[in-house]
């Protein structure tokens, strides 16, 4: 278990100490917005983690006993899944960041829809890097992967100290990217090497598709219609192209 406690380590202190350094260099203000902004990632990563976890005893369970195929096939379809949900959300807040901050913050932090639309790119390697983090532990590789950790901490640290003062929390909020693309590359590294899966990519083909769509006809109703209608209608939009393409069955 020591393996995992320092991973556990280390991931907090890439994911902590953004706030923390931005706190000790740059204005309330600005830790104001970042800390507004970074609670809608904070509520969105709980899903990768809920769903991972719950995905987690299958995958061991069937690494344990040498059942490879079944291992590839639950891999992949808990792959697609995280697919078809980060994919949309980061293309629908490229064109609802701003109105959504204000619906959820208050209008004084409208202006923070540019940083979320920088930071919501950590989750679609949050999604991915969660779930390909689960299953380097259900292969029981958790060794393997501490170096990446540690690297990924440090890089991040010094990211933060060399970006938050020139471009505060922008700065911070791409360091952030970062860190989340390094891991999610870390342990997809490791599962490929381990293991026997091979991930197949044609449910992100037709997710990208459906989510271009749907970002097409978000720039057409947000500025005639209500918004949380239009988000609504965007999202049936998406569900209906994504099954036009067989990304998913009825």
């Amino acid at each position: 278990s020591w393996p995992l406690g320092l991973t556990i380590f280390f991931n907090l202190i890439y994911l902590r100490a953004d706030i923390f350094i931005l706190s000790l260099l740059k204005s309330q203000a600005d830790v104001g917005i970042y800390g507004a902004t970074y609670k809608i990632i904070d509520v969105l990563t709980t899903l990768p983690f809920m769903f991972a976890g719950l995905i987690l005893p299958i995958l061991t369970a069937e690494w344990a006993s040498q059942n490879f195929q079944k291992f590839n096939r639950v891999l992949q379809k808990s792959f697609d899944i995280m697919i078809i949900i980060a994919v949309p959300l980061i293309i629908g807040a490229q064109l609802t960041a701003r109105p959504l901050m204000a619906l959820i913050a208050g209008e004084n932090f409208a202006q923070s829809g540019h940083l979320l639309k920088i930071l919501i790119l950590a989750i679609g390697f949050i999604f991915i890097g969660c779930l390909l983090a689960h299953a380097v532990i259900a292969i029981d590789k958790q060794k393997n992967i501490i170096g990446a950790y540690v690297f990924t901490a440090i890089t991040s640290l010094a990211g933060y100290l060399i970006f938050i003062p020139r471009f505060s929390y922008y700065g911070a909020a791409w360091v952030t990217v970062y860190s989340e693309f390094a891991i999610a590359l870390f342990s997809f590294y490791i599962v490929i090497k381990y293991s026997r899966f091979r991930p197949n990519l044609a449910i992100l083909a037709k997710s990208l598709a459906a989510s271009l769509i749907m970002g097409l006809a978000i720039y057409l109703l947000i500025d005639k219609f209500n918004f949380i209608l239009t988000i609504l209608a965007a999202g049936l939009i998406y569900l209906f192209f994504l099954y036009l393409f067989k990304g998913f069955n009825l």
